[in-house]
């Protein structure tokens, strides 16, 4: 099976991070699966040398780049046997090429707000020969003619070195002592992302507790203003982007904070955390469930600071029940590593080939 998944992004985030991962997982099965995506930053640079990355799409800023981009894109529906998109963008370049003529067209929809019942994106999805979808809460809510193809509910996949590590380091250089507690989160630091509930629920946690923030954005100056006037400037670690260093950075963490999702609605950094041996306490959200056992392998609570900063509390003050629940979080992303989803989502296009 020759599958070609397409992706309008040029940064290794969001949808970027999800299609590598996908097309990753897939030649952990054996599958001759390749990338198609916007050259130029950094999912190329993390790409380079991989003889399944294709960057061969462009920003289209003038009207050749939407003919070369189309181009492009007809190449791969002649090289392949099933094509998958991931965003809005990505699914109206296809259908615009004649993909879904040529070979099945899969969408991964990943964001509710994708999920629109008008007009336009009805004629869309009726190119469509079955759907992806990041967690099982989208089943609910998915407009005709979506709610009538195959469909399949798919973690993100996990990468195999997300395990336990060594945090010491990171505690060392973030000047947290080992017997601290430092609870920690990762993400965009941008409006929405939740960062402004996680610093008001520290302020409310008694323990000298530390916090870990790892991400960079435009709303990094704000929320250091709100950590000072909340009095945690001392006890907030900002680490900027981070990537190749983020299991040792989970490790170094006691409790992990999931408090809004980003982009993609998949979660991604709770199976990360999970899968470094962290007990979560996740902020409740659509699929979240999915991920996170309440009381089994981590905590889902209301989306306020009293709520979170109870759980959070009781985690610090319980070494025990933390370390059991981290246990259960090792344990519980088994099925969700790179073989496993690859497994099932190679049967999943398999079957729709064979439809």
């Amino acid at each position: 099976m020759r599958v070609g998944l397409v992706v309008s992004a040029n940064k290794w985030t969001g949808a970027g991070a999800v299609a590598e991962l996908y097309c990753r997982a897939l030649h952990t099965t054996g599958v001759d699966a390749r990338l198609l995506f916007v050259g130029g930053r950094n999912l190329e640079r993390r790409l380079s040398g991989r003889p399944w990355a294709m960057p061969e799409l462009v920003k289209e800023r003038r009207p050749a780049h939407l003919r070369s981009n189309l181009r492009a894109l007809t190449r791969l529906g002649k090289e392949t046997e099933i094509v998958i998109s991931f965003l809005p963008h990505d699914h109206l370049l296809c259908v615009a090429a004649g993909v879904h003529r040529r070979v099945p067209l899969i969408r991964a929809f990943r964001n509710p707000r994708h999920l629109r019942p008008d007009p336009y994106h009805r004629y869309l999805d009726h190119r469509l020969s079955g759907a992806l979808l990041a967690h099982s809460a989208f089943e609910g809510a998915l407009p005709p003619p979506v709610s009538r193809l195959a469909l399949a509910c798919l973690t993100v996949p996990l990468d195999d070195r997300f395990q336990l590590a060594d945090g010491s380091e990171w505690r060392r250089r973030l000047g947290i002592p080992l017997d601290c507690p430092a609870i920690g989160a990762v993400g965009k630091l941008a409006k929405g992302r939740g960062f402004e509930l996680l610093l008001e629920m520290t302020s409310r946690i008694e323990a000298p507790t530390q916090v870990v923030i790892v991400g960079h954005g435009e709303l990094q100056s704000r929320l250091q203003g709100l950590a000072s006037q909340l009095g945690l400037a001392d006890r907030v670690h900002w680490t900027g982007y981070q990537d190749e260093a983020l299991p040792e950075i989970y490790s170094a963490m006691d409790v992990f904070l999931f408090t809004a999702p980003g982009s993609d609605w998949g979660h991604r950094s709770i199976s990360e955390a999970q899968g470094c041996g962290r007990p979560v306490v996740a902020a409740s959200y659509p699929g979240v469930g999915d991920l996170v056992n309440d009381g089994v392998d981590g905590r889902i609570v209301d989306h306020d600071p009293d709520a979170l900063a109870k759980a959070v509390s009781t985690l610090i003050n319980q070494s025990e029940t933390a370390r059991r629940l981290g246990l259960a979080a090792a344990n519980s992303v088994v099925e969700r590593r790179m073989a496993p989803v690859g497994v099932r989502l190679a049967r999943f296009l398999e079957g729709t080939l064979a439809r």
